[in-house]
């Protein structure tokens, strides 16, 4: 039976990412990096992470996150000193749109950009002249919104992210299991993870990181662990343009109006999708009535749950219209369900476990590629040296959900507008 130093579970973006980070840093050590294996239960991000949008972005209304977003990004823009790994990404910036209210302006927003100057992180209010010299012509601004322009913000092609992670984690020479499902664990008496049960292989081990996303929950209900983790849908549209004539780049556009995200994507297409809920009430149900750890999540690579519907299209459309004057000249090109992870506060969950003292989480409710690198270095971290980057996983530690806080999610906090200036109030309630 093989020895592992740890046991990477999920072959996502954020698994990978650890195992990579973990195997260099033994390498650098003169130790042997094949002590590190990912186990993957199909093919390397063959999940949620082939299905992102591929946006790089640090503005966040949470600090701490935007600290590790702001990281994260300077370390995309690095990563093949990183990871060995080549990555062009479209440096187009992001544009951010919201609605004015009766003052002319937006309070919580303004906040938030003055907030993020002491992260930092570059993210400005601007005109919408200003605005609308960033867009092509057929981008539709209004004098009821607010602009503010993140220049830093990024997009990377998805399959080309996907290449890159095979090539490092090869490049990494840490062990690699793909078709390999984790059936069970064995622990000792001092409640350590000792053993991790797969498809076809028992294999030991001194640490664990959970980067199952998803599917955690069902993994560890057998070792007693309830882990918060939902699977909310996400509608994902494509539109072809015309590549007759010579085209303005487009920054991603986050229309908060509209609640969109729109990106250019793949030479010749606008890519739509929708954020992540913040109605607390749909969280809520969500937990409520979708038990992951009953079911697990293989639904997501279920191609029947990735279809969607005639009438959800022509919603998307219906709302791109609101933004883009020239929809009649574009084609639908495709159009599928995707799937964001999610936990109760929208927050990840990172760094040790509450009650398994071997067991590390690395799960990142909804926004895992955009973070894969600097959750990578975090988990190597906590392992190996304290840092900066584990300092800051400690202010999302799954311990946070001890005790009654999934009772009172669950039957108190019915209704509640989880907006931007209401995350904390809500958490701090909970």
């Amino acid at each position: 039976m093989n020895k592992y130093h740890t046991v990477v579970i999920g072959g996502g973006c954020l698994g990978t990412a650890s195992a990579i980070a973990l195997a260099n840093h033994l390498k650098s050590s003169k130790k042997n990096p094949e002590s590190i294996c990912l186990v993957e239960k199909n093919i390397l991000s063959s999940a949620l992470s082939i299905r992102h949008s591929g946006i790089v972005r640090a503005a966040n209304a949470d600090a701490n996150a935007a600290k590790l977003a702001k990281i994260s990004t300077d370390m995309w823009m690095n990563i093949k000193n990183i990871w060995g790994a080549e990555l062009e990404p479209e440096r187009n910036g992001a544009l951010w749109i919201t609605k004015k209210n009766e003052n002319g302006t937006n309070e919580k927003w303004d906040k938030l950009a003055y907030d993020l100057k002491h992260v930092p992180v570059n993210f400005n209010k601007i005109t919408k002249d200003a605005a609308q010299k960033l867009c092509p012509d057929f981008v539709e601004l209004h004098d009821s919104e607010v602009f503010y322009y993140e220049p830093d913000a990024f997009q990377l092609e998805p399959a080309h992210v996907r290449l890159a992670l095979y090539q490092s984690i090869h490049q990494s020479q840490a062990t690699l299991f793909e078709n390999e499902e984790v059936m069970g664990f064995k622990k000792n008496k001092a409640n350590k993870i000792t053993e991790v049960i797969l498809t076809n292989r028992v294999i030991k081990t001194d640490n664990v990181i959970n980067a199952a996303g998803a599917w955690s929950p069902k993994l560890f209900k057998n070792l007693g662990l309830n882990i918060p983790v939902g699977a909310e849908p996400v509608l994902v549209a494509n539109w072809l343009n015309s590549l007759s004539t010579e085209k303005k780049p487009m920054p991603i556009i986050a229309d908060y109006t509209n609640r969109a995200y729109f990106r250019t994507w793949r030479d010749g297409e606008v890519h739509m999708h929708q954020p992540r809920n913040r109605w607390l009430d749909e969280t809520r149900s969500l937990f409520a009535d979708n038990h992951l750890d009953i079911i697990g999540a293989d639904f997501i690579n279920n191609p029947v749950y990735q279809m969607q519907g005639l009438s959800n299209l022509h919603n998307y459309k219906d709302i791109a219209n609101k933004r883009f004057n020239n929809l009649q000249n574009t084609v639908f090109s495709s159009g599928h369900q995707s799937y964001f992870d999610i936990t109760p506060d929208l927050k990840f969950i990172l760094g040790p476990d509450s009650k398994i003292s071997n067991l590390l989480h690395c799960l990142g409710s909804g926004q895992a590629f955009k973070y894969a690198p600097v959750f990578g270095e975090m988990m190597k971290q906590y392992i190996f040296n304290a840092g900066e980057l584990s300092d800051l996983g400690n202010n999302f530690l799954i311990k946070r959900f001890d005790g009654s806080f999934m009772k009172n999610f669950l039957d108190k906090y019915s209704g509640v507008n989880y907006t931007l200036n209401q995350v904390n109030q809500v958490n701090n309630a909970l």
